[in-house]
């Protein structure tokens, strides 16, 4: 016989898991753990969950209709387990201390005006537990938010985007959208030189949407796709100094470039825009990215690079990248951006960065081997970093590089092999590259005599490629002494 002890309005009950009564024996392994149940009613209206309720809970408070928090913040008691057996939680805040989850119904368990904080300890995640507004348009930000934030940076996650459904969210900054005079600048050269590494500094969190911590593996079988803006920078998922995560899935994550708004009057003569990433990802470590479509960026779909900000407390460095069997489609400035170590770029198609019709901004290309800083910063250069057997289609640019390591670094940083170009390479003033086995159609040079000469790339190695059309001037005077052909293929030389 078991024994129930109601209160008024919670109509909790304490349930000794055993079902012995007070006073019958225990036998030794049966003690018992002390749970709150919150039975169904009849009525449909939500009732209030309050602080009072879940402090008297201890070990597990079972969640079997639903309930409101009534806007309020409620903490729940350490390494509590939620059971939902029928019914949800919404409206408020939901802080996990360290707090598990059990779920034996199919329908949501949180509605959509719910908040989650905390630190909560759940090793996997599913979209369909939160409710989901399915009108065109509608902002589902919360739901993400929510999402990741089961995650935390010691504890393993995975979390899965897998229910039928196209999650549309914001940037939720609506200020000036002339960026570019919002940040600092030097004179150079009696010029106004702007300090846009600034836009990433916490002076402009407002930029950023999303963060995946640290451990967690994000799958995404359906489709993330931004709300127009007229910001001319933001950072979809805002990564600096993570380590171990994981981004894969049959689907899809998506910018707003291809319907972003270009109706905000700005206060200067020229748009300023080019830092809209998908993933924006500074000393970052141990990424993978895997089988998804990245698609529409304003900026870079990938940004991968160490860190130039002038007080970084700590190591610069970015490593330990992979990215595989990927699709990086239509990204305004470049489908990547690498400046790391330790990078494998493979079996990934590019297709349509850079180009006119998404409005393409400088370097306007597929992959770009560029580490911004590299001079005041020369711990931050590309090192073995292998780009192979990647397919081109209609890019501006299928690979940009300036300074992809130091003229003195000693030795081959970047390798790109088995590749098939359909686009001009676009190699300015870079080192330490190596082509093997690969198609190239034309090699980029300025046309400005006046800069041609900053632009001589040395320590440059193509083995085994074939030209389609060679600017020899692009390598410079130096052409046959640091830089080497091995076996190349020179179908028709452009002298200038």
């Amino acid at each position: 016989m078991k024994w129930l002890c109601f209160w008024l309005m919670a109509v909790s009950c304490s349930v000794p898991l055993d079902g012995k009564l007070p006073g019958e024996e225990v036998l030794p392994g049966e003690e018992t753990l002390p749970v709150v149940v919150i039975p169904p009613v009849e009525e449909p209206q939500p009732t209030a969950l309050t602080q009072q309720m879940v402090d008297t809970a201890q070990g597990t408070l079972v969640i079997s209709r639903n309930l409101s928090l009534e806007g309020a913040e409620i903490v729940l008691p350490k390494d509590l387990t939620l059971e939902f057996q029928g019914g949800s939680l919404d409206g408020g805040t939901l802080v996990g201390n360290g707090t598990k989850l059990k779920v034996t119904q199919e329908k949501p368990l949180f509605g959509l005006s719910l908040r989650i904080s905390g630190v909560w300890n759940v090793p996997e995640v599913f979209d369909w537990w939160f409710a989901f507004d399915a009108a065109e348009g509608a902002v589902s930000n919360q739901i993400i938010e929510n999402a990741l934030a089961f995650s935390n940076d010691k504890t393993f996650c995975h979390i899965w985007f897998v229910a039928d459904r196209v999650y549309y969210f914001e940037l939720p900054y609506k200020g000036r959208a002339d960026l570019g005079n919002m940040v600092t600048y030097r004179m150079v050269d009696g010029k106004k030189r702007r300090n846009y590494y600034e836009l990433g500094t916490d002076a402009f969190s407002f930029l950023r949407i999303f963060t995946i911590p640290s451990n967690t593996h994000l799958t995404v079988n359906n489709k993330l796709k931004m709300l127009p803006t007229s910001v001319g920078a933001y950072f979809v998922f805002w990564e600096y100094g993570k380590e171990k995560v994981t981004v894969d899935g049959s689907g899809v994550i998506a910018g707003d470039n291809d319907w972003h708004r270009y109706d905000s009057p700005m206060s200067g003569t020229k748009y300023y825009g080019e830092w809209g990433h998908l993933f924006k990802c500074a000393r970052c470590k141990d990424f993978v990215f895997r089988d998804i479509t990245l698609s529409d960026s304003y900026g870079d779909c990938i940004m991968f690079s160490g860190s130039h900000y002038p007080e970084e407390p700590d190591t610069r460095w970015a490593s330990g990248l992979t990215v595989e069997n990927v699709k990086i489609l239509r990204a305004r400035r470049n489908g990547m951006a690498i400046g790391a170590r330790d990078v494998v770029i493979r079996n990934c198609h590019f297709e349509g960065c850079g180009t006119k019709e998404v409005r393409g901004t400088a370097p306007r290309s597929a992959i770009d081997f560029e580490p911004d800083y590299i001079r005041q910063y020369p711990e931050i250069g590309n090192e073995h970093v292998l780009l192979e057997k990647c397919t081109f289609k209609n890019n501006h640019f299928d690979v940009a590089s300036y300074m992809n390591n130091m003229w003195g670094y000693g030795q081959v940083a970047t390798v790109v092999k088995d590749c098939v170009f359909t686009s001009s390479l676009k190699i300015q003033g870079t080192f330490w590259m190596r082509f093997e086995n690969c198609y190239i159609p034309f090699v980029w040079n300025s046309k400005d005599s006046e800069r041609s000469v900053m632009l001589y790339s040395r320590h440059m190695e193509f083995v085994n490629c074939e030209f389609g059309e060679y600017d020899t001037s692009i390598l410079g005077n130096v052409t046959y002494v640091s830089n080497k052909y091995k076996n190349c293929k020179f179908n028709t030389a452009v002298e200038h």
